[in-house]
């Protein structure tokens, strides 16, 4: 893959601003109307997929799954900056009517590091344990947004976990919630990057190319 003019701007954000990691990520429903939430960074890939999660219960692996086409901002208030990146996504494990080779072809990482099965079965492990245990428990809940009065009560719910166990019983929760983890890849196609501490203000934008290489054109703010 080509060299990504845009990444080394995000690293150096994240690395000025470790805290900035929540942005908005937007996907299409089936009737075709924009879906918009916060979701935490996880990650960028060896070849500048962007990464965060999500419950495999959500909407947002069932939206991807009738259009992979999504759209980030990604606002870093320390420096006043802003990235909008809009892309391909899918979700790993994805869902059962499409296949992992699939999600890698729609991200066009074939024959690179992340084209393979094992490496995004790896992945996935590697960030399940990288979440606090309270998060990880709750993807042993009920289904997000079902209706209280069909779900048991709350007391019942488990606070936290761990990543693994040696307990069978508390394995065994482990593996009922880490069947609900996902991971969900973003694959840039155009960035735009925003930057409203300069005088003037400065807008920059970059669009994959058909070789993949990135056109990078300088526009008024």
């Amino acid at each position: 893959m080509s060299k990504t003019p845009w990444l080394p701007l995000i690293e150096q954000q994240l690395k000025e601003n470790p805290k900035s990691t929540t942005y908005a990520f937007s996907t299409l429903s089936e009737e075709g109307n924009p879906k918009v939430r916060f979701v935490i960074h996880r990650g960028i890939t060896p070849n500048a997929l962007l990464l965060t999660t999500t419950d495999t219960r959500m909407s947002k692996p069932k939206h991807l799954s009738y259009s992979p086409t999504v759209e980030i901002a990604w606002w870093i208030e320390a420096t006043n900056v802003q990235f909008r990146i809009t892309g391909k996504a899918v979700s790993v494990p994805t869902p059962s009517s499409s296949s992992i080779q699939e999600a890698i072809k729609t991200l066009g990482v074939e024959g690179l590091e992340e084209g393979s099965e094992k490496w995004w079965t790896s992945k996935r492990k590697e960030l399940w344990g990288g979440v606090s245990g309270h998060l990880r428990a709750g993807f042993g809940r009920p289904t997000p947004g079902k209706k209280l009065d069909e779900v048991e009560g709350s007391d019942k719910w488990p606070e936290t976990i761990p990543a693994e166990s040696d307990k069978p019983d508390e394995q065994k929760t482990i593996d009922a919630a880490y069947d609900h983890f996902a991971i969900i890849a973003i694959a840039p196609e155009a960035v735009e990057y925003l930057e409203l501490k300069p005088v003037p203000n400065r807008r920059t934008q970059w669009k994959r190319k058909e070789g993949g290489e990135w056109e990078e054109t300088k526009v008024a703010p």
